[in-house]
Order: structure tokens, then sequence, then C-alpha cells
């Protein structure tokens, strides 16, 4: 009984994150459409408007989630892995959806669902099926990386803001390559540690790109060029790697 109360709460949950995240989106002029957090002004590491529409693709892949929870086979990757938190996730994103600090929490949160699911016994063995792949693993994959990168350009949204006109000072360069850096490692690692979870990496990516889009200065526009460039390629390599094991698997001898 408890697992269909869990169930019916989760899409009770999703109803609600959607609903605070699409009134932000549509009537909140002080999020300037970028839901999740405040942002008030722009910074040396913003993105283009355009990579914001990743939400939509969260929200479309969570509504997949709470869907094909009620079919799923393997109940325990549910319970275990993800139990009462994506509840807890919608809650503390729906009461302080415009602060920084929120965006905080939902990061460790959601790393909390990431990890649990990536190192699940179920996931291990490597039996999930692709509807496991698609509606229970990529949207948090998605989302970690979405909202790591929200935690990067969040943390310069509130403790700096880009002068009209104005080129960034030596320091403020420095910080964003740093930041640039940090995102690139980590989407690295994403398919280096995790076993090849191209998803979030591909998140990391798009926002890179994004923010060379942006991005006027040249010293900051062509390091994220390079980055995203660079984990493109490891990106590739994952595919091509993962085409190559299973093409030795399927033709491997029976007895040998």
């Amino acid at each position: 009984m408890a697992r269909v109360w869990l169930k019916i709460l989760n899409v009770l949950a999703y109803f609600l994150f959607t609903g605070v995240n699409l009134y932000s989106f549509l009537f909140d002029e002080d999020t300037k459409k970028f839901p999740g957090f405040k942002i008030i002004h722009q910074t040396y590491i913003s993105p283009a408007p355009y990579v914001y529409g990743i939400w939509g693709l969260i929200h479309l892949l969570l509504l997949g989630f709470v869907i094909y929870q009620f079919f799923a086979k393997n109940e325990e990757i549910i319970t275990e892995a993800i139990g009462w938190r994506f509840i807890i996730i919608t809650i503390v994103n729906a009461t302080g959806n415009k602060l920084y600090v929120t965006i905080l929490i939902t990061s460790a949160l959601v790393s909390t669902v990431y990890y649990r699911l990536r190192t699940h016994a179920h996931y291990l063995t490597r039996t999930c099926t692709w509807s496991e792949t698609l509606f229970i693993h990529a949207p948090f994959s998605i989302y970690h990386g979405w909202v790591f990168v929200l935690v990067v350009i969040g943390g310069f949204a509130a403790f700096s803001e880009k002068e009209q006109g104005e080129s960034p000072s030596i320091l403020m360069k420095i910080l964003v390559v740093l930041a640039l850096l940090i995102l690139e490692t980590t989407a690295v690692g994403y398919i280096e540690k995790f076993k090849g979870d191209i998803a979030g990496a591909i998140v990391i990516v798009w926002a890179l790109s994004g923010i060379a889009v942006e991005q006027d200065d040249s010293v900051i526009r062509w390091v994220a060029v390079f980055f995203a460039v660079f984990t493109t390629f490891h990106i590739l390599k994952a595919i091509y790697q993962r085409y190559i094991s299973k093409s030795e698997t399927k033709g491997a001898p029976l007895l040998g």
C-alpha cells in the first residue's frame, strides 16, 4: 500500500514541480524566463536563452517517469533508489524557486538520487531495460547535469553582474575560465567515472555551447568553444566504445 501512495504522490509532485516552473516562466517578471532560481541580471558566464529550453526535456522525461512507475516490472529501483526524494525535491523547488540556496539544496537532493540510481544493484548488474534507462535513469541524469550547471552560473548571478559595454576584468576572466573548466571536467567525469553517462555530459556541452554563443569576450567565448568540442570528443568516443563492445559481445564464440 505504501508503494501505491508513493506513486500517487510522485504524480502530484510532478504537477507541483511543473506548475511552479511554468508560472515562473510565464508570469514572474523577476525570473526573466529563467525558472529554477532568481536571475535578475546577466553575468559573464550566462548562456544564451535557448539553453534553458532543457527544462522542457526534463519535464517531458519526468512525466514519462511518473507514468512508467505504474508499469515498471522492477519496482525496487523506484522505491529504493528514488523513494520519497523526488517529492522532497519538488517541495523544495516550490517553496523557494527564486533563491540560489534552493538550487544548492536541490543539487544535493538530485545528486543523492543520481548516485543511488547509478550504484543500485539492478544497474550495476546491467539488467536495465531500455524503458528503465529512458524513463528512470535519463530524467535524473539530465536533471543532475542541468542542476550542476545552474549551481555554477547561479553563483556568478548571485555575486557578480555583467556591466553593459564593459569588458570583464582579468580576475573575472580567470574565475569564469575556472568555472568552465569545472563544467568540462564534470562532463568528462560523467563519461569516465559513471560508465559512460552520456546524457549528463551532453547537458553540459549544451550549456558550454550556449555560453560561447552568448558571451562577447574572446577569451571566455573561445575557452567555452574549446571545452565544448573537447567534451563532445569524449562523448563520441564513449558512443563508439559502447558500439564496439556490443559488436564484440554479439560476435564472441559461445564457448570462448
